[in-house]
């Protein structure tokens, strides 16, 4: 019994260590210099923004958080997508696939919009199989074809597409780890995510390179739970942070409403969620 007690306790111990060890590999550990802060002064002024990826969790905040604004929501969403969030929201909808260019330039196209939010990204559901997180920290993905992924392709036949219809102010949701922010990615997750972290790189450069008023958003992993009104923008490569998807959703549409974001790349940070733990508590 001694020996059995013994072991079970040996078993728990490690077990726990392992836990720990999972929460710090998991979580940030730069905090960005307070100057680099970024001090948003958004307008009131009504938009029509048209929501790239509007029926994911984070397009679906997107598209309450305008229309709590007072914004014009079109929202863009594949044939196949549950639409009834956004429909209770009032957002009009065009139907495309981002895979496809015709049928993105067709629906961006389809109504007048001042501005574009791309929150474009591979879900869970794309995937050949269910990730599972620590098959991924240790293997990678699953493999897919990086052409089926929307990350780069999805958002390339979108920023086209604005080019061509002349809308100009365009926001791309982008993530921590991409371009010049792969060092702030926490060691742990950067075998999970290295099939999407070039794709969104190379969105961000095509973006860059477009002509368009952009701004791009990074923000490091996500999570459901309330907004702490704490999360900021900050213009530090380095930072990273968990951030709810309520508070990434204020801080992108601020961020579109305030023109000095103009040409600028962000991290989303917030300081109450530093660390993987934090993710899972009210604050």
């Amino acid at each position: 019994m001694g020996i059995l007690w013994s072991l079970a306790r040996w078993l728990f111990g490690l077990l726990a260590l392992f836990f720990v060890g999972y929460i710090l590999a998991m979580s940030g550990y730069h905090s960005p210099p307070a100057a680099s802060i970024a001090r948003l002064a958004p307008d009131a002024t009504p938009r029509t923004v048209m929501v790239i990826g509007a029926t994911g969790a984070l397009g679906r905040e997107l598209v309450s958080v305008l229309r709590e604004r007072g914004d014009n929501v079109v929202a863009m969403a594949r044939a196949s997508s549950d639409t009834a969030v956004i429909d209770g929201l009032g957002a009009d909808k065009v139907v495309a696939d981002a895979l496809d260019a015709e049928q993105v330039m067709t629906a961006v196209g389809a109504r007048p919009v001042d501005a574009i939010i791309s929150a474009l990204g591979t879900s869970a559901t794309d995937l050949p199989e269910r990730m599972n997180p620590i098959k991924a920290m240790i293997k990678g993905p699953p493999r897919m074809d990086p052409d089926k992924r929307p990350d780069f392709i999805g958002n390339r036949n979108v920023i086209e597409a604005a080019r061509k219809h002349k809308i100009a102010r365009f926001i791309l949701v982008s993530v921590v780890g991409a371009g010049d922010s792969a060092e702030a990615t926490p060691l742990a997750a950067r075998k999970a995510h290295s099939a999407v972290v070039p794709l969104k790189t190379m969105a961000e450069d095509h973006l860059r390179g477009s002509g368009l008023q952009y701004t791009i958003i990074r923000p490091g992993g996500l999570g459901k739970q309330p907004a702490t009104a704490n999360a900021v923008l900050v213009e530090d490569p380095l930072a990273f942070s968990f951030i709810s998807r309520s508070d990434l959703a204020r801080l992108t549409v601020a961020a579109l409403h305030d023109s000095t974001t103009v040409g600028k790349t962000y991290t989303a940070y917030d300081s109450d969620r530093r660390m993987l733990w934090q993710l899972f508590t009210a604050k």
